[in-house]
């Protein structure tokens, strides 16, 4: 949090450095200006000794101002852009560039009213008022030294009074105008601002209702794929997820499918109950998934009978599987059902082969499940379909 405050603070000050740019800019072009009107001798009241004073002063305003926002300074302040000090110095320095200029001085109020639409975003309305005064009273404190001087005996080119007089009154209205439209555009960007957090709020808001309603479906979905009594894999969602891997033809591997059946189980629930039957299911499920791996497919067929699903394995792989939950299911003991009670297997197994359709593998499987049965239960059939396919490859070649 604090590396990225850091990294806002940085960006805001850059921003300050630019501002600062452009009130340079401005002076200078000002400067450029005045420079041209004295080569083609069009300012008769001003000397170059004049001129190099307001370059002087120029300069060394805003290098202060630049020196304070580069050792970052300005961040002791409340305001950090020093929006109001650089106005009232700008304020200052036009009042004393205009009073050397009594030609063009009605023109040059004009400068007035740019320091005015510097702060304009910046400064709040007693501010902004604040700065707007200052320029009446260096405008007037202009009109006032050209009357003393006047008095005084001084031969100086000046604007009659009454003319001056009212340059003030219309920099006064001027600047009343702005200060008007500072408020108003002040409040409006105000309101802007609360209408973009209140979006922005409404966005998280949606997000985070989007987020929880997307967790939502996805647990649902879980729950619609999963057994509820022992917590795999159901048919539905077992199928789905075997056809797509199975249907991945650029990942295809040597793939293994088992059908169990846990063998007499309806004399489980006969002898003990239907909530003992509940207990052998749950019990052969967790026994199965200790013999799995994590890329295995588990599901519950139906009833008694289970599916599943081994990838990357091959006939000798999948038996030794197969027998490893045979053995380690027909071992445990259900002494809460019966002493010395042990339940057993009858699991029917093949490979699936490449493109062949998922139903036919698995009646593959469970014609090996019934072999099993046949055979006295308690054990695995493998059954390869070779014989199956070699039989319907024999019409094609006659």
């Amino acid at each position: 949090m604090s590396n990225l405050s850091a990294l806002k603070e940085r960006h805001e000050q850059r921003l300050r450095i630019k501002r600062l740019m452009i009130s340079v800019l401005s002076q200078g072009l000002i400067l450029l200006l005045l420079a041209t009107a004295l080569v083609f001798n069009l300012l008769d009241n001003v000397s170059p000794t004049q001129y190099l004073f307001l370059m002087f002063t120029a300069v060394i305003t805003q290098s202060c101002f630049w020196l304070v926002f580069k050792t970052n300074l300005n961040l002791r302040f409340n305001d950090p852009s020093l929006t109001l000090l650089q106005m009232a110095t700008a304020i200052v320095w036009f009042s004393l560039m205009i009073s050397q200029l009594p030609d063009i001085r009605g023109s040059l109020l004009l400068l007035y009213v740019m320091v005015m639409l510097f702060g304009i975003f910046q400064l709040d309305t007693l501010e902004f008022v604040c700065a707007g005064l200052l320029s009446l009273v260096c405008f007037g404190a202009v009109i006032l030294f050209d009357v003393v001087r006047i008095n005084s005996g001084m031969t100086i080119q000046a604007p009659a009074l009454n003319i001056s007089v009212m340059q003030w009154l219309i920099l006064a209205s001027a600047q009343a105008w702005i200060a008007l439209f500072s408020s108003y555009v002040r409040r409006l960007s105000e309101r802007l601002k609360k209408q973009k957090d209140v979006l922005k709020s409404s966005n998280q808001k949606m997000q985070h209702a989007h987020d929880a309603l997307e967790q939502a479906m996805q647990q649902l979905d879980e729950v619609a794929g999963t057994d509820d009594l022992t917590g795999i894999l159901n048919r539905r969602r077992f199928f789905e997820e075997a056809e797509q891997r199975l249907g991945d033809s650029e990942r295809y591997c040597a793939t293994a499918l088992c059908m169990i059946d846990i063998d007499h189980f309806k004399s489980i629930n006969d002898r003990f109950g239907h909530q003992a039957g509940d207990v052998v299911l749950e019990r052969f499920c967790q026994i199965a998934a200790n013999c799995l791996r994590t890329s295995d497919l588990f599901g519950r067929y139906g009833g008694e009978e289970f599916i599943l699903l081994l990838p990357q394995t091959n006939q000798d792989s999948g038996v030794k599987v197969s027998e490893r939950i045979r053995q380690a299911f027909a071992e445990y003991h259900f002494e809460q059902l019966a002493p010395g009670l042990h339940l057993s297997l009858s699991i029917g197994i093949t490979l699936h082969r490449w493109s062949e359709p998922l139903e036919a593998t698995i009646k593959r499987a469970d014609e090996a499940l019934y072999q099993a049965k046949r055979n006295g239960r308690n054990q695995t059939v493998y059954q390869s379909g070779a014989e199956r396919l070699q039989g319907q490859m024999t019409p094609k070649s006659s």
